[in-house]
């Protein structure tokens, strides 16, 4: 598939996915846990945005970041496009970060708009981690 253009790219964004020790432990994305009343990020129809997603989980956890709405294209993985695998080359909706690893997707919605009243989401793949906070919200404008 042709790559997007990462040149195009009219924002960056950052998601560093991590967990607070306690009972239960918490996930968190950017520091915060999931709130259903928050949008966390606008996106612009037909906008080419690079996304970077760290897992910075100091606990060693493994995390699978899956995005609703489009399907992404990964960039690098770990600061190299070598790094990035064959399989790993096409559409993608969702993407495994290892301990301490990190990729960058370039995303463009082209389809649908998406409002506070139905917003997309991104979040950790793994069930017990998104159900304990690792997750958010994002519109397509």
């Amino acid at each position: 598939l042709p790559l997007l253009d990462p040149g195009a790219a009219t924002a960056v964004r950052t998601f560093s996915l991590s967990m607070a020790m306690g009972m239960p432990p918490q996930f968190h994305i950017n520091g915060r846990r999931f709130d259903p009343g928050r949008i966390d990020h606008s996106v612009s129809l037909d906008a080419v945005e690079i996304w970077e997603i760290r897992n910075d989980d100091f606990m060693g956890l493994h995390h699978s970041f899956h995005v609703h709405g489009l399907h992404f294209q990964l960039l690098d993985r770990d600061g190299s496009a070598a790094n990035v695998a064959p399989y790993e080359r096409g559409l993608k909706d969702t993407v495994y970060l290892p301990a301490g690893g990190r990729v960058r997707i370039l995303l463009q919605p082209t389809d649908y708009t998406a409002d506070a009243t139905a917003p997309y989401m991104f979040h950790c793949h793994i069930l017990e981690h998104e159900d304990r906070g690792m997750m958010g919200q994002f519109v397509v404008v």
